[in-house]
């Protein structure tokens, strides 16, 4: 489903970022 791909971005994007 496309809503489980854009929440599997969503939660790599919450663990890197604060990493940068």
């Amino acid at each position: 489903m496309v809503v489980a791909i854009i929440y599997f971005i969503l939660k790599i994007l919450v663990i890197v970022v604060p990493l940068l």
